[in-house]
């Protein structure tokens, strides 16, 4: 094995390595089974190789819906969700997924809000004005939301429901965007390493002397 070559296997798998230990707590193919509901869909997943595949074309429509996904006020049913919309994107699952982490009962609140407000101030571009919500507002929506005392206030809550979603809409394409093309500019830097490492080697093959040279060394 010649050095170029050592230099390239050795890169490869650094970067396996690397992406292996970004992907741990994620769902693979070997560990599908352990998460809940999916586990019941393993076999399935498995046998469709598109939703493990870090192709651009898998990864980037897996980035801009984990994005849209993740800002909805879906808690609690985004990782069923993002398995379909892995499946009928043909887009990779584990960047999906992964992305649903952003929600968490920490930023969860935030984000709605700010998802809510990006959907008032988009209506409001196009003619259609929307109140904010007040602190006393949200309280109110929230204990609802939380108890299931919908009452008189249903249509209100749907109201905020769809404002919030357009807001989401919006906020994850912009997102998305962002995400995808630093994802595009990094595959094609590595695509340009892996081809800079393979043009050595394929140099080092054509010169006058370099098979005889390394035949002397394994002889060595």
């Amino acid at each position: 094995m010649t050095a170029e070559e050592s230099e390239f296997n050795k890169t490869k798998w650094r970067r396996i390595r690397r992406v292996k230990k970004w992907l741990r707590p994620l769902p693979r193919r070997a560990n599908i089974h352990r998460y809940p509901i999916l586990k019941f869909f393993s076999e399935a997943a498995r046998k469709r190789i598109y939703i493990w595949s870090f192709r651009v074309e898998n990864a980037v429509p897996a980035i801009y819906a984990g994005s849209i996904l993740t800002l909805m006020p879906i808690y609690g049913i985004q990782v069923p969700l993002a398995f379909l919309l892995a499946l009928v994107l043909r887009a990779n699952l584990p960047i999906l997924v992964g992305l649903q982490v952003v929600s968490n009962p920490l930023t969860v609140l935030p984000i709605w809000y700010a998802a809510y407000q990006i959907g008032r101030i988009f209506l409001g571009f196009v003619g259609i004005q929307v109140d904010p919500l007040n602190h006393q507002e949200v309280r109110l929506l929230l204990d609802n939301f939380i108890h299931g005392a919908w009452g008189n206030k249903f249509d209100n809550i749907a109201m905020v429901f769809g404002v919030t979603n357009l807001g989401a809409l919006v906020m994850g394409t912009f997102f998305g965007l962002i995400g995808s093309v630093i994802y595009r500019i990094v595959a094609n830097r590595t695509a340009a390493s892996y081809a800079l490492l393979r043009a050595k080697m394929n140099d080092h093959k054509s010169k006058p002397g370099a098979s005889a040279s390394s035949k002397d060394s394994i002889n060595d």
